[in-house]
């Protein structure tokens, strides 16, 4: 701990090792979540704060009569539910702010206020010392059972918190710990304050029957009747807020300070609520709110207790024990919290994190020496990108065979599967596409996966040749392993006619021969698997691997290193969740000396490596679907309609979010800029292709929707048709072996295809984070009205929000 800071001056260890303990804990929760550990989802209004003309109050710096101040209130549920209808304690956060308090938003600084007064329903705090709370934070529900029983109190103060209203602004608020009020004629008091609808100041609703209240368990969830929309609080508070303004008043309590320890200690404690018939509430000031702050500006706001002037001070304390170190302890969990949630970086000024200095965002992302521009594999994840809990679980639901991923997890995955099927690995796993289609070698499905298989878009329109389309893959470059079969080219051709591809003629050149290939020639079925097993390899690298994992790695670096306050982050981060995680994961899994590309086919690991470098070379943020949509209208061509439907909608949701953010993102254009160079540095776009510099608000808006299409719409269809098409070796392997060759292996080749079939499975099968369950909202309903030109394609539960599988 930094001794400097006061809140780290003069404690004892206990509470020095407490702090850290708890400190950790909520940071963590603030990592994982990506929002603050508590009051997660909030709405803040702005408006003037205007202290009453008439005080009966000690003279006062801050709160001096007919004093005006620009305001910020901030409405949250205390335990961060994002669905208002669980019932739980409502909260209400104040921040005084420096200024005229009629300036323009712009003129304000947010960040800077004079006073954060944290407030929340219920006239007490559960427990009234910092040891006994940080038990209850680190309780199973069986030991909390057990502490309801030991502090008897903790029953009845939970009956005051949890409440179901109708309305954010009928309820009273608190600030349940107590504060230090210093007049400007230097008397000591103690303060709470209090606030409460200035027009109604009585209404104090929904509260709860006791017995309904089920602790240790401190909410409630959301009843099976209850229809309220999941933003009932927020969205009404907002629509009063932006139509008649709401008006509050802001009253205090004050008793004095005194010579007695033992009744200065009582009058901290923040288990005991002080009677109105002692020491009765002043009214002090009215706050009048007459806008809502945009999310971009509101969500990056940290506020906490310790934001205050001397004269209205957070009480500190030394023990863990003292009445005080609730919210000294309160004030360090705040700050640690916003940090993780803002910086994904530990404090290592205030807590004992074991990390000792963190280095800056460039540090902490450095580029690997590979042939892409990519995070350095040989370095650790930081928190910032480290994968969630929810992800390892629903990673191991699906990972055949088991193994241990990750030194601080146990072993991950379905165990025991791998013997049962002993010897017969493919014909055990579960039937893909393929396995159920009689017709599956036939020249018509031969057509609609070219189409709408797992690498689409690849289809182009040839003049003057017998045939229409064609699709070539040119393996000229590639090392191949011995007994390996790959052509050096091999292309498919087709006619179109009756809005129908037809096949016209498979030509390849292998071992320096090239044939020419027509349905019902002799070899026309060993073409069209030739051809298969050639698409296999490019599908994997290019289109997989090169298109989504590793050209957006690039964007995804560029941007964790750069983007700090940026709204950009609110649009972009969840499209680039798990991304970095499991780009370094798959550098042993998939692509690497031991990955299941070199292993399954026949190409080297160089040889990935040069296709990959070769494909992300031309890849452009400027791309759209529009160039690869086949120019005529194919009847079961569904990919082109839905492809191109999703960029539209993306286009509509990206320029929608700048709308509503423009201010915020011009704000911090900083980071933008920054983030351009690193793309532009270590970029290998060709030089005929132009560069990937950002340079203006559309071009950062093309780069949003090229980025999310790549990591919601590509990498879901490429992805999770990996089993349809991959997952029946009978059908269409990786690689292809010649037996006569004295290199050729059987039983390397069998557990190379019962390789194929388990990673192809579980690649196709984690569906973590679907769009239609955790998207947001606008996003959601864009898609929903689109589903009739994406879902023959693809089915809307199966878009994933990012890459990260």
């Amino acid at each position: 701990m930094d001794s400097r800071d006061p809140r780290t001056q003069h404690v004892d260890d206990e509470f020095k090792k407490l702090i850290s303990n708890i400190a950790r804990a909520f940071g963590r929760t603030a990592q994982v979540k990506g929002r603050r550990a508590t009051h997660s989802y909030g709405t803040i209004a702005k408006g003037v704060l205007k202290v009453l003309d008439t005080l009966d109050i000690p003279k006062h710096k801050t709160f001096s009569a007919g004093k005006q101040y620009p305001v910020l209130l901030r409405h949250a549920n205390i335990k961060g539910f994002r669905d208002d209808a669980i019932l739980d304690g409502r909260g209400a956060t104040v921040r005084i702010l420096s200024g005229d308090a009629h300036a323009p938003l712009s003129a304000l600084k947010l960040d800077e206020g004079i006073v954060d007064i944290l407030m929340s329903t219920g006239r007490s705090f559960i427990l009234g010392e910092a040891l006994s709370f940080a038990r209850w934070v680190a309780s199973s529900m069986t030991a909390r059972a057990a502490m309801l029983k030991e502090f008897p109190k903790i029953a009845p103060i939970f009956h005051e918190i949890i409440r179901d209203p109708d309305s954010y602004t009928q309820l009273h608020y608190y600030s349940e710990t107590t504060y230090s009020f210093t007049s400007l004629d230097q008397q000591s008091f103690f303060l709470r304050y209090r606030l409460v609808n200035r027009h109604h100041p009585s209404a104090d609703t929904g509260w709860l029957n006791p017995e309904d209240v089920k602790l240790p368990l401190d909410f409630l969830p959301r009843v099976a009747s209850d229809t309220r929309a999941e933003t009932y609080l927020q969205d009404e508070f907002r629509q009063q807020v932006r139509s008649t303004g709401v008006s509050y008043l802001l009253q205090i309590q004050l008793q004095s300070v005194s010579d007695d320890v033992e009744a200065n200690e009582k009058a901290k404690d923040c288990t005991i609520p002080w009677e109105e018939a002692d020491y009765p509430f002043h009214d002090v000031a009215v706050l009048d709110l007459d806008s809502i702050l945009p999310d971009e500006l509101a969500e990056p706001l940290e506020f906490n207790p310790y934001n205050a002037p001397p004269e209205l001070s957070l009480i500190l304390a030394q023990s863990a024990r003292e009445t005080a170190s609730v919210n000294h302890l309160r004030s360090v969990v705040y700050q640690i919290s916003a940090n993780m949630r803002k910086y994904q970086t530990p404090s290592s000024s205030l807590v004992d994190w074991g990390s000792g200095h963190q280095p800056p965002l460039t540090e902490q992302y450095p580029y690997g020496n590979g042939k892409t521009p990519s995070f350095d594999n040989t370095k650790p994840l930081p928190a910032r990108v480290q994968p969630k809990p929810r992800y390892w679980a629903n990673f191991g639901l699906k990972l055949i065979p088991n193994q241990k991923l990750d030194p601080a997890l146990p072993e991950l995955g379905i165990a025991g599967v791998l013997d049962v099927m002993g010897p017969s690995v493919v014909s055990y796993m579960p039937p893909n596409l393929t396995r159920t289609r009689l017709d599956k070698f036939s020249d018509d499905f031969f057509v609609e996966r070219r189409l709408n298989g797992f690498n689409p878009g690849k289809l182009n329109r040839v003049h003057g040749q017998p045939w229409q389309y064609q699709v070539c893959y040119d393996c000229s470059k590639h090392a191949v392993e011995p007994a390996g079969i790959l052509p050096s080219r091999i292309s498919a051709r087709f006619n179109f006619s009756g809005q129908y591809l037809h096949p016209h003629s498979i030509e390849f050149t292998l071992n320096g021969q090239t044939e020419t290939q027509c349905p019902g020639d002799e070899n026309w079925e060993w073409s069209k698997r030739l051809f298969r097993c050639a698409e296999f390899v490019f599908q994997e690298i290019q289109s997989h691997l090169g298109r989504t994992h590793m050209n957006l790695d690039q964007y995804a670096m560029a941007y964790y290193r750069n983007v700090v306050n940026n709204p950009i982050r609110l649009l972009l981060e969840p499209h680039l969740e798990g991304l970095i995680n499991i780009n370094k994961l798959g550098a042993n899994l998939i692509s690497g000396p031991t990955g299941f590309i070199p292993e399954a086919s026949s190409l080297t690991p160089e040889g990935v490596d040069d296709v990959l470098k070769d494909e992300i070379s031309y890849l452009s943020y400027r791309w759209t679907p529009y160039c690869q949509a086949l120019p005529d209208r194919v009847l079961n061509n569904h990919y082109d309609p839905a492809a191109i439907a999703m960029w539209t909608l993306l286009k509509q949701y990206v320029r929608e979010f700048f709308q509503e953010h423009q201010a915020g993102i011009d704000a911090h254009w900083s980071e933008i800029k920054a983030m351009s160079h690193d793309l532009v540095t270590h970029s290998i776009l060709k030089p005929k292709l132009g560069t990937l510099a950002v340079q203006n608000s559309e071009d950062l808006q093309q780069l949003c929707v090229y980025v999310i299409y790549l990591s919601s719409f590509f990498h879901s269809w490429v992805n999770n048709k990996q089993y349809e098409d991959g997952g029946d070796a009978s059908y269409g392997t990786i690689g292809l072996w010649d037996t006569h060759h004295p290199a050729y292996n059987p039983q390397l080749v069998a557990q190379r295809e019962a390789r194929q079939v388990t990673l192809l499975w579980t690649l196709s099968h984690v569906r973590y984070n679907p769009i239609m369950d955790v998207g947001p909202t606008a996003l959601k309903n864009l898609l929903w009205q689109q589903r009739q030109l994406i879902e023959p394609g693809i089915p809307l539960a199966n878009l994933m929000m990012s890459t990260n599988i």
